[in-house]
């Protein structure tokens, strides 16, 4: 019995003497019971809707930076319509009326080409007097088997001393108000130009043999253009 009682003793010793824990002690971490489920899918998806705001943020800035840039060269881009405006300002700060440069209108000026390299193959192209303009200024060429008159009545007029597309083409005549030459027969490889100087409107009339050559056979620009009539009258707008 003694022997009984000292074998319990020494079991109830060894039990106080291990520390009692805590019954809200927490379970280690590594045991600890996960509130999402394995696949972690509620984490991954945070993530996937963080990264996505900074992506669409970055869209964001992206579309109004083009926004911007797109305002800016429409805003800054010189006009090239046909009434094409420029805004000056005065030495005290104030504004002067737009001033509007007018282009000629009609097919003359169409397609002329790289120094009239599209109109010369025109030219070629069958027999006729040719007529177009550019920024050389106003040229002539005719292939006929025949002299042809041309006389041009404008505001400014002056003829140029050759018509190869060379600065020295000019002249430093003073303008007139009508100027007529002759242009020999030949192949309209070469022909006259003239300069209308700020003229607005322009009359070209075209004889052979004393006779107004037909509308028909006066052509217009590189393109298809074909005078309706004859004279010619050309204007800015």
């Amino acid at each position: 019995m003694q022997g009984v009682d000292r074998l319990a003793f020494t079991n109830v010793s060894d039990f106080d003497d291990e520390p009692l824990e805590p019954a809200n002690a927490k379970a280690p971490k590594g045991n600890a019971p996960s509130t999402t489920s394995d696949d972690g899918w509620e984490d991954d998806w945070d993530e996937e809707r963080s990264s996505g705001g900074r992506d669409l943020t970055v869209v964001y800035a992206i579309i109004a930076a083009a926004v911007v840039i797109v305002l800016v060269i429409i805003l800054t881009r010189p006009k090239d319509d046909n009434n094409t405006q420029t805004q000056t300002t005065k030495p005290d700060g104030t504004e002067e009326p737009a001033e509007v440069v007018k282009n000629w209108q009609g097919p003359v000026s169409d397609n002329v080409g790289e120094k009239a390299a599209d109109v010369q193959a025109r030219v070629a192209s069958a027999p006729g007097v040719y007529i177009w303009t550019d920024f050389w200024g106003w040229h002539i060429r005719s292939n006929n088997t025949k002299p042809v008159e041309v006389t041009v009545a404008a505001d400014q007029v002056r003829q140029k001393a050759t018509d190869d597309y060379e600065d020295a083409d000019e002249k430093d005549d003073a303008f007139k108000t009508e100027a007529t030459v002759t242009i020999p027969a030949g192949d309209g490889k070469t022909g006259v130009g003239f300069d209308l100087g700020g003229s607005e409107s322009a009359t070209f009339t075209i004889t052979m043999d004393g006779v107004n050559v037909p509308a028909s056979q006066i052509f217009l620009g590189g393109g298809t253009g074909v005078a309706t009539a004859n004279p010619v009258v050309f204007s800015k707008a």
